[in-house]
């Protein structure tokens, strides 16, 4: 039968180009008449309305036009060639060739020119390709029957939108934060618009997006902590100048560099609510020991303010200060024992004590000033009743025997010291039980050792 239908349309043919060369068909007509008398079959559907067109897909005797004239009516491939995407554009197996090497026409209205297989198609050599969770996603799923494939939407929020917790707030650029293999796993990199660090990257999204949009979102540190601001806005909203978020109530505030007033001693333990009162830091806090322990001063302010001139942070009831160090008057003897209140009575600073014997001891002064200002002549710290310096043997009378166990003031009985008779007489006068008549030579049959049984002497008259 082919042969037969061959042979018919041969003689059909013949027959045009008779009528032809004999003026029966003439122009562009009788070149389309005889055209289609030679068509090999019918075309598909799609292309039926175009049937009687040949030159639609046919250059007459230039096989190598018929790519163009493709084209020109499959614009959206022709875009593809040009700018190397979708199918046409990326797959190896297709650039370069001629489009009847896949698309075969004149099979039939019902013909397959496409031959599109869905089972062994690579999806890599479309647009997008199918990673993670996409690749165990079924066809249909993404692309809908009564579209053609190349019409698939490429985007995320093209499928997904309806799922859109930002609700398109962050655009459709869903791949700048999540992937196709875990959704919920964010890889945003949150450096790019604010690094977090410390606690900050245990927060959840949430809990600074709070509606879940992210743009704008406020980065100081008050625009999320204001509520548990403790200064209540005092000192500004530089949060940063003083905490980290790696530990918000540890500040790296450096307070002797950044307050010029160092944190000592037992000032290092202290709260700042303790100096700071109401959260305010600056302006209102004074620097001085009597600032803020003017209601514990011991002193209730006589000593001045200059606290620090005897105390120190360290251990505020031991004083740093050292009188036989800092003062010109060294404490000795009894006097290291003496409270510092007993002497100083006044402002610490201001008042300029006299540091003669008499100055403190006026009214304790046995001699009633009689021997003059100069107590140390005598005496000394260590015992000033018991002990005295003064040695007798310096002067006319050496005291020896009974006479040094005497104290001084059954001698000496006159204003001064120096108004005591050397004589034996000068004392003992009404102890002499000679009346005189013996002289005042007592020491001729006395001595001072003891005073009875006398001496074997002759006796002297004086």
């Amino acid at each position: 039968m082919r042969c037969g239908w061959v042979a018919r349309r041969g003689a059909v043919v013949i027959l045009a180009w008779a009528l032809a060369a004999n003026g029966w068909l003439a122009g562009a007509a009788s070149a389309a008449w005889v055209e289609s008398l030679v068509m090999p079959g019918e075309v598909v559907a799609k292309h039926a309305r175009v049937e009687q067109q040949c030159g639609k897909c046919h250059e007459r005797f230039d096989k190598n036009a018929q790519d163009g004239l493709c084209l020109s009516c499959h614009t959206d491939v022709a875009a593809d060639l040009a700018a190397k995407i979708g199918f046409h554009g990326r797959e190896p197996s297709v650039l370069g060739r001629a489009c009847r090497n896949c698309h075969t026409e004149h099979k039939g209205r019902d013909a397959d020119i496409v031959h599109f297989d869905r089972q062994t198609f690579e999806h890599r050599s479309a647009d997008m390709m199918l990673r993670g969770a996409h690749a165990k996603v079924a066809c249909v799923k993404c692309h809908k029957p009564d579209k053609r494939f190349r019409e698939a939407l490429p985007l995320c929020n093209d499928c997904h939108g309806h799922n859109d917790p930002h609700q398109a707030s962050l655009g459709s650029s869903c791949d700048h934060c999540h992937d196709e293999s875990e959704w919920k796993s964010v890889r945003f990199d949150h450096a790019t618009a604010f690094a977090l660090e410390g606690r900050h990257r245990t927060v959840k999204c949430e809990g600074c997006h709070v509606t879940k949009r992210y743009k704008p979102t406020a980065t100081t540190c008050v625009a999320c902590h204001e509520r548990h601001d403790k200064h209540h806005g005092h000192v500004g909203k530089e949060c940063a100048s003083c905490h980290t978020p790696r530990a918000w109530a540890q500040t790296k505030f450096d307070h002797a560099r950044d307050a010029h007033f160092a944190l000592l001693g037992a000032h290092v333990k202290v709260s700042c609510e303790s100096c700071h009162k109401n959260g305010v830091a600056k302006g209102q806090t004074p620097t001085t020991c009597i600032g803020c322990h003017s209601s514990k001063d011991a002193h209730q302010g006589q000593f001045g303010h200059a606290c620090e001139t005897c105390h120190a942070v360290a251990d505020w009831r031991r004083p740093t200060f050292q009188h036989d160090r800092d003062t010109r008057y060294p404490l000795r003897g009894q006097h290291a024992e003496v409270r510092c209140t007993d002497c100083h009575r006044g402002d610490l600073h201001a008042e300029r004590l006299a540091t003669s014997c008499n100055s403190c001891h006026r009214d304790d002064d046995v001699h009633r000033g009689r021997q003059g200002a100069h107590c140390e002549s005598c005496h000394d710290e260590r015992g000033w009743g018991r002990d005295v310096l003064f040695d007798h043997d310096t002067t006319k009378l050496k005291l020896s025997g009974a006479h040094a166990r005497v104290a001084c003031k059954q001698c000496h009985l006159a204003p001064s010291m120096k108004d005591v008779g050397h004589a034996c007489l000068d004392c003992h006068r009404t102890a002499d039980v000679h009346r005189g008549k013996l002289g005042t030579g007592c020491g001729g049959c006395h001595s001072d050792v003891a005073w009875r049984p006398a001496k074997a002497a002759t006796p002297t008259l004086q």
